[in-house]
């Protein structure tokens, strides 16, 4: 009787490397996109309430996408793609 154990093949995008590499793959979109919707954002209300967005909630909106595409890997690039479909929707009704 032969013991060979029984290959599972494992996702590359499941395993702890895989997540990583898209949590660092994140900061290339989120850094940018955040920022734009943080102007953008920022140029909306500062007019109105005589303040800002303070910096820290942009560095949370990037930490946050960082740590949901460590945890969902496959999911982060709908919400990229949801967010800048919405930031083009943006531009076009505000110029």
């Amino acid at each position: 009787m032969s013991h060979t154990k029984a290959h599972r093949s494992t996702d590359s995008d499941l395993t702890l490397g895989g997540r990583a590499a898209a949590a660092a793959g994140s900061l290339f979109f989120s850094a940018p996109l955040m920022g734009l919707l943080w102007l953008l954002i920022n140029s909306q209300i500062a007019p109105l309430s005589d303040s800002a967005l303070p910096v820290w909630a942009l560095g949370g909106a990037i930490a946050g996408f960082v740590i949901l595409s460590f945890a969902f890997p496959r999911l982060a690039p709908n919400v990229f793609g949801w967010l800048c479909d919405l930031l083009m929707r943006l531009a076009r009704w505000l110029w």
